[in-house]
């Protein structure tokens, strides 16, 4: 009897262990100067010292994409540095997440994905900061705000301004983590500064397609990145 009892603490411990495993997806280190199973879509992108670079300032559609499963509850990681391009006040950096049917070339939207997406442009919004918007991209010249609307133009409504992305702060690496959850459409942005993390409803409130790529992307903008990962939470 005390045998049996003991199978079936190990049989508990070991669902309990399974239910609460993660699966990591994919995960780069950009050790290699290969680009692995990245795809240029457009800009100048490749991996040296240890860090995957876009360097052409003068690409406003610049994008990288990547193969990964995305569904449930998604966790992508990476860190971001400024490298070059705010010299004339107009810069952007985003991640499109639960991709279908990615642009192959150089285009304005991403397939059927969402962008999440940090601009910087004190000509449009009259002072200095970084905002954050979320885009609803359904094709290479079908993207919009979400939710649907016209592309802002005064930024009274949205997106928010995030205070910290200032000219001081662009000598800092800055380690990026957000966490969606697909089925419901909510997620988590954490503070890359202080430990706190942010509700945020990335499609307000709507479940999020399960997608297949991933792409980073800038606008006049050179960064590099590191420590990639996506991970099944």
């Amino acid at each position: 009897m005390k045998a049996v009892r003991t199978v079936l603490l190990l049989v508990f411990l070991g669902a309990s262990l399974v239910g609460f495993s993660e699966t990591t997806l994919v995960s780069d280190t950009f050790d290699s100067s290969s680009m692995g199973r990245w795809m240029t879509v457009s800009g100048t992108w490749r991996a040296m010292n240890g860090r995957l670079y876009q360097t052409d300032t003068s690409e406003r559609m610049a994008m990288i994409t990547i193969p990964v499963r995305q569904s449930g509850k998604v966790l992508y990681e990476f860190d971001v540095r400024y490298v070059a391009g705010g010299e004339d006040d107009y810069a952007g950096f985003g991640i499109h997440f639960c991709v279908n049917n990615p642009s192959k070339g150089r285009s304005w939207g991403n397939g059927d994905s969402y962008l999440a997406w940090l601009t910087w442009d004190p000509g449009t919004y009259g002072y200095p900061g970084g905002f954050a918007q979320i885009y609803d991209s359904e094709g290479p010249t079908d993207m919009d705000l979400f939710p649907e609307g016209d592309i802002l133009e005064d930024g009274d409504r949205f997106p928010i301004m995030v205070d910290y992305l200032k000219t001081e702060y662009l000598a800092y690496t800055v380690t990026v983590r957000v966490e969606l959850d697909t089925t419901t459409g909510n997620g988590y942005i954490y503070d890359p500064f202080d430990p706190y993390r942010y509700r945020f409803p990335f499609a307000m409130g709507q479940s999020v397609k399960a997608g297949g790529y991933f792409s980073f992307r800038t606008n006049s903008l050179a960064v590099s990145i590191d420590n990639f990962k996506v991970t099944k939470l």
